[in-house]
């Protein structure tokens, strides 16, 4: 597959700019741009415009093609980035001009809505009523039981990130167990991994000249203020935990065993954009009230 860079990209806005009443520069992959398509149709219907978007692949990028857009331009235009890690520390750009800030770490977190994956099941199992669905799903029961172990673990991702680390947050995938049939979320590997990365902080202070003792203080004085504001509970997990490396990750094995335990699992790809297509996203009203 061809890969462009990022200024080839940009220029690409232009050639197709009469398939667009705006154009819209996001991170991620050319790979995501019918997502994208698709979950601008929902969200604005008829009233907008938006056939294609031009995908950056990182943060930095977005930003710096924000910074260097011509200033003479008549053409309206918008930037989206990502909350990510600096959503968590409250280090983020503000929100300005044609430059908007995702208010959870990424857009995958707005998918995680109780009635189109009601729907999604619905439609896959075609045997129960959504309300017999729905009560299997048990959304809020089950994002409760993930959002203590994995705030927790974005916590300490935030900590590593301010004193310069690179936390990897590999996927949730990793921290898997079988429940009888349904493969959920082991905390116990979680709970060991955000040890790790408290380690790792440890070391990194103590590599700056702090004793142990204070890098201890530190760290916790940290971890206690960003907890006060970032409690552990489900409005965190859907604002501070990467939707595209666990929600969605674990949202599929729900999902598998919401339609009886199918061996195979509904593609991601496939769930991104069904549910891009199919839920509400009234949590992304923010962007609606923003792009006109």
């Amino acid at each position: 597959m061809l890969k462009y860079g990022s200024n080839a990209l940009k220029a690409m806005s232009k050639l197709f700019s009469y398939r667009n009443d705006v154009d819209i520069y996001t991170e991620d992959k050319v790979a995501d741009k019918e997502f994208y398509k698709t979950l601008f149709k929902n969200l604005f219907g008829d009233t907008l415009i938006i056939n294609d978007v031009t995908p950056l692949g990182c943060k930095a990028n977005v930003l710096n093609q924000y910074d260097n857009q011509d200033p003479k331009s008549k053409r309206k235009k918008y930037f989206i980035v990502d909350g990510d890690l600096d959503l968590i520390l409250g280090i983020n750009r503000k929100n300005e001009k044609n430059l908007i800030i995702l208010d959870s770490y990424c857009i995958e977190n707005y998918l995680l809505e109780e009635e189109g994956i009601i729907n999604l099941i619905y439609f896959s199992n075609g045997e129960k009523s959504k309300e017999q669905h729905k009560s299997k799903l048990n959304f809020d029961k089950w994002l409760g039981y993930n959002s203590q172990s994995l705030v927790d673990l974005f916590l300490n991702f935030a900590i590593l990130r301010k004193y310069g680390g690179g936390p990897k947050l590999k996927n949730a995938n990793q921290f898997l167990t079988k429940n009888g049939k349904e493969t959920i979320l082991d905390k116990t590997k979680v709970a060991d991994y955000s040890k790790e990365i408290k380690d790792e902080i440890i070391t990194l202070l103590e590599a700056n000249g702090y004793s142990n003792i204070e890098a201890n203080e530190l760290y916790d004085n940290d971890y206690r203020n960003l907890n006060k504001k970032w409690r552990f509970n489900n409005d965190t997990l859907l604002k501070t935990v990467s939707g595209k490396n666990y929600l969605l990750p674990l949202l599929q094995f729900r999902i598998n065993h919401c339609i009886d335990g199918n061996k195979s699992l509904f593609p991601r790809n496939s769930l991104k954009l069904y549910l891009a297509d199919n839920s509400n996203l009234n949590r992304l009203e923010f962007l609606k009230q923003r792009i006109k």
